[in-house]
């Protein structure tokens, strides 16, 4: 009963949620409450800075964006078209004009999908789902991409992991100085003894196994498959290197001698479609602003992307909370600079899933989502780029409901399980054949 009296949310700014032992017997009204997030100071702190390095192209893209924060806008309904919430175009150019383009090449060449997010889509859930269905009409396989090292080696299925030797990196907590900011959002330096074992889980086998990399020392770089081996010695350089094996495997060993930065493993196909998870816990999509263009430009002869889907925003929203110009001010950077980076590709940003918070013993949608699904929208209008708005896709307010009835979603109302990863990607496979289509 005492518990029940302290003002929790007010105290703690919503992080703690009020608590009433008869709340199943008493009727309350959703609270609605101005609330700071951590992520404003930051914000804050990042409009400040004087050198954002930024192009001057893309500072005057920026410009466009006011810098003052605005009310929170009306909700904007989705496009919907024959029941499929359909991806918005707000380039001055025909809808993913470059990913239509690459896909007629699809038998010839590698077309590449990168998805860049968060916890959502950690450990290839949704992602390996869409890589499928693009499978099935445009061939490729393997999984793509993998960082050298993951503190979670079990939680991915489509590939099973070993890693040793390895100190990882990434973006959300390089010290400022730190320079190799790439599309994935991490790298590790070899240690001693460094290696990285792939078996195949449910993806099934691929052809080419790729390992791109920075020598800072003489080193000794090592590849082996079921069916051929390459092992070079490498002097110091700053350009990006790559070692390939050719020929069918379902398992591969990636090794290194201290002095070799890695930037990825690549297990994939040279023709079909190939769709790449890169997701970093906890990102915002606030850091990748600070992308080392010259460094991608390097990597981009190795590994080029057709469309790059932007999955953020889970981890920007607080409850309470109207107001996202200032996020998708900064966002704005984000996709400038990957724009920059990697001219050869469409974006896409996919507005944030609906999610939920406890009220009393009820769970209901998070008001803040609206508000955020508008901001992202803005984003996208003011960038160019495509929109998905995932949440109404899901079914708009209490979707994340439904869907945890169904079992789509974890029990904390806002990550999707497997199941859910399926049907998202089913969702946004449709829309993006409709555009494919047209």
């Amino acid at each position: 009963m005492i518990l029940s009296v302290v003002p929790w949310s007010s105290l703690t700014g919503n992080t703690l949620k009020d608590f009433s032992l008869l709340s199943d017997l008493i009727s309350t009204e959703r609270p609605v409450l101005a609330v700071t997030p951590p992520l404003t100071t930051e914000i804050d702190e990042i409009l400040k800075e004087e050198d954002l390095e930024q192009s001057d192209t893309i500072s005057a893209k920026i410009e466009t964006i006011s810098a003052e924060p605005a009310p929170a806008p009306e909700v904007e309904a989705a496009s919907e078209i024959n029941g499929v919430v359909a991806i918005e175009n707000y380039a001055a150019c025909e809808s993913l004009a470059k990913f239509r383009a690459a896909l007629s090449q699809s038998s010839e060449r590698t077309v590449r999908v990168a998805v860049m997010g968060d916890s959502f889509i950690e450990g290839d859930i949704f992602t390996q789902d869409l890589r499928s269905m693009f499978r099935e009409s445009y061939g490729g396989s393997g999984i793509g991409f993998s960082a050298l090292h993951s503190d979670f080696p079990g939680f991915r299925q489509t590939v099973k992991m070993k890693t040793s030797g390895w100190s990882l990196h990434d973006i959300r907590t390089m010290a400022a100085k730190d320079s190799l900011r790439v599309l994935s959002g991490d790298y590790a330096v070899s240690l001693e003894n460094a290696s990285t074992t792939f078996k195949s889980g449910f993806a099934g086998p691929w052809s080419r196994t790729s390992f791109v990399y920075l020598a800072t020392d003489s080193a000794t770089v090592s590849v082996v498959t079921e069916t051929a081996e390459n092992a070079v010695a490498v002097a110091p350089s700053s350009d990006v290197q790559i070692i390939t094996v050719e020929g069918n495997t379902a398992s591969a060993k990636i090794s290194a001698t201290p002095g070799v930065v890695a930037l990825g493993a690549y297990l994939d196909t040279d023709a079909g479609v190939q769709v790449d998870c890169m997701s970093i816990r906890g990102n915002s999509g606030l850091p990748m602003r600070k992308l080392n263009k010259a460094l991608c430009d390097k990597m981009r002869q190795w590994v080029d992307y057709d469309l790059i889907i932007l999955e953020y925003g889970t981890n920007a929203i607080s409850s309470g909370q109207t107001d996202y110009s200032g996020y998708s001010q900064v966002m704005a950077r984000s996709v400038e600079r990957i724009r920059s980076a990697y001219p050869n590709a469409d974006i896409l940003i996919m507005g944030v899933a609906d999610r939920g918070e406890k009220v009393g013993t009820e769970v209901y949608s998070m008001p803040a989502c609206k508000s955020m699904v508008n901001a992202q929208r803005e984003l996208a209008r003011k960038t160019g780029a495509a929109f998905w708005d995932t949440r109404a896709a899901m079914g708009g307010d209490n979707s994340v409901v439904v869907w945890r009835n169904r079992k789509l979603v974890n029990a904390d109302y806002t990550h999707l399980n497997r199941d859910g990863g399926r049907e998202l990607a089913r969702l946004l496979f449709n829309a993006l054949n409709q555009v494919i289509n047209e």
